[in-house]
């Protein structure tokens, strides 16, 4: 049953003050609570360490949302004021009076006057129909996957009913990461499914463990100042609410070849509340939420939706990477094979002679941990890998963020150079091992399939630690030209002894006739000569690691000359 303006007696559901939030504390036990809850005993033994969302994108798209709001709220003034709320953080009582002088822009179902991150007029939306509310969700199949039978592992209709605090999470993560969805349905703002990368300053201290630590530090620590804020655009040609909370005002449609929204047209903190999908939510009445399980007074049932809402265009949002391409910065999203450590030196170091930057959020973080004096921190990772309008899946990874405590630019340069040098080097050794696995099982190695993923897959997961111990022995030994070149040789042993393992166990032998198994040793003998540095892959290998190659017989009457050329 949906309820109509006149059978709403109901109070707003305000989400700077209601509790739909639901909150894990130290001692496992999970609260709702409204968001000024966040800092509630944070000193103390049980603080609020994580959210407790239902989903793991709907975790992810709220905590994004809560360092917007603690942006805006609290509106610290430069980095000697942010660093004052982390000594001193706001009580929850002094938390809750900066968002009640916010806006009155945060109610979800009001009656009458704007809704939170939805529409401005219902009356444009009238004439559209219901949509059930698991259509909201971002990994929900579409009208043409259902019609077409292709909806095999995500069905349609997992939940019927939503209560508001699982509503609001849902709406949120939809305007946040928004994907493709047919002709006029807008993408979020860094397009559909984007890459967001957070500092997690969190460390263990004795007995309490990492992700056991107050979750203030981890929001607060990527949270910007006004001064840092208002850097990102040229203009702010008017103070109205509407130019932080575009549903304060008329949808600025983008049909009719209207131009788009640009960091000149909004307040340079709209990145946080971007709102692009026109929707509406259609409330009803009371029931168990079917996410959540808790029960509330008026649950959702549906929504209405149109297309053509707002277009974005050439914003920087500051919780993602970008790359330039053709003088446009883009913002970085997940790819098919997940994130590894080869992805690392984009997200986390600045290189701009290679067109690529890490979150602002980042750059900021690691000045600040630097000021904390931690060596070492945590640099979470997480987004949709997206295909079209379809999720293919959820990718979350956690990596090191160090600390640089010597001349910030040259140490940048410094671990870009050796990172790249050893992604170089893996990536040799990836191509190599993969045509050694083809030459050992075919007869014709274009008789192979395309690729062998899954060794590539594991020889980059399994090198992972020893990126980071290389990474580390650079730091520990101060960035230079011998700690970098000792830090590339020292990579080379286990980069050899995972590939030809992972080639042992995919090409196997186990009772194979003679003609496969002079095919195996053949393959084997150059994937080993290969680390030896012998043959284009040997070459590539050893220069990447700055490793001198074996030296090659002379012809007659000429001097004997390494790989590289260089007389002996």
């Amino acid at each position: 049953m949906v309820l109509t303006s006149s059978q709403k007696t109901f109070m707003s559901y305000d989400l700077r003050s209601s509790s739909w939030i639901p909150w894990r504390r130290r001692d496992g036990g999970v609260t709702w609570g409204p968001i000024a809850m966040l800092t509630d005993d944070v000193g103390g033994a049980n603080p609020i360490v994580a959210t407790a969302a239902p989903r793991a994108d709907f975790d992810a798209a709220l905590q994004e949302f809560l360092i917007g709001m603690l942006t805006v709220a609290l509106a610290v003034a430069d980095e000697d004021a942010w660093r004052e709320q982390w000594d001193d953080p706001p009580t929850p009582e002094q938390l809750q009076r900066a968002l009640d002088a916010l806006p009155a822009a945060f109610d979800l179902d009001a009656v009458d006057g704007p809704r939170f991150l939805q529409d401005y007029s219902a009356a444009d939306l009238a004439s559209q129909d219901v949509l059930p509310i698991d259509r909201l969700a971002m990994d929900s199949p579409g009208d043409q996957s259902i019609k077409l039978g292709k909806a095999l592992f995500v069905k349609p209709a997992r939940f019927e009913r939503l209560g508001r605090p699982a509503a609001a999470m849902a709406l949120i993560t939809m305007q946040t990461y928004a994907p493709a969805g047919g002709q006029g349905n807008r993408t979020s703002m860094r397009g559909g499914g984007p890459m967001t990368t957070l500092a997690d300053p969190r460390v263990s201290q004795g007995t309490v463990a990492a992700d056991e630590q107050p979750l203030w530090e981890r929001l607060w620590m990527n949270v910007e100042s006004r001064e840092a804020w208002s850097e990102r655009t040229s203009t702010q040609r008017t103070k109205a609410d509407a130019f932080l909370f575009p549903w304060l005002a008329p949808t600025r449609v983008s049909a009719s070849k209207r131009p788009p929204v640009t960091p000149d047209d909004a307040h340079p903190l709209q990145p946080y509340f971007g709102m692009l999908r026109c929707i509406r939510l259609e409330f009803g009445d009371a029931g168990d939420c079917d996410l959540t399980g808790q029960p509330d007074q008026h649950t959702v049932a549906g929504f209405r939706m149109k297309n053509f809402g707002v277009q974005y265009a050439t914003w920087k949002h500051p919780l993602s990477p970008h790359y330039e391409s053709e003088g446009e910065w883009l913002p970085v999203h997940p790819q098919p094979g997940g994130l590894t450590w080869r992805d690392w030196p984009q997200l986390s170091l600045r290189h701009a002679t290679e067109g690529r930057e890490p979150a602002a959020a980042i750059v900021t973080a690691a000045a600040r941990v630097r000021a904390l004096r931690r060596a070492e921190v945590r640099l979470q990772v997480f987004g949709y890998d997206m295909d079209n309008m379809k999720a293919r899946g959820w990718v979350s990874v956690v990596q090191p963020l160090f600390s640089l405590t010597d001349d910030f630019a040259e140490s940048q340069e410094w671990l870009a150079t050796l990172s790249r040098n050893l992604v170089e080097a893996a990536s040799t050794a990836a191509t190599a091992m993969s045509i050694a696995i083809k030459s050992a099982l075919f007869d014709r190695i274009e008789d192979a399939p395309n690729d062998y993923p899954v060794p590539k897959q594991r020889l980059w997961a399994e090198t992972e630690p020893r990126f980071f111990i290389a990474i580390r022995s650079a730091l520990t030994s101060g960035l230079s030209l011998v700690s970098v070149s000792d830090a590339r040789r020292g990579f080379h042993a286990p980069l050899r002894d995972i590939s030809l393992r992972l080639f042992d166990e995919t090409a196997r032998i186990d009772n194979a006739p003679i003609t496969a198994l002079r095919r195996h040793v053949t393959a084997r003998h150059s994937l080993t000569g290969t680390f030896a540095g012998y043959g284009k892959f040997g070459q590539q290998l050893y220069a990447a690691l700055n490793m001198t190659p074996p030296a090659v017989a002379a012809k007659p009457g000429k001097k004997a000359t390494t790989k590289r050329g260089v007389a002996k």
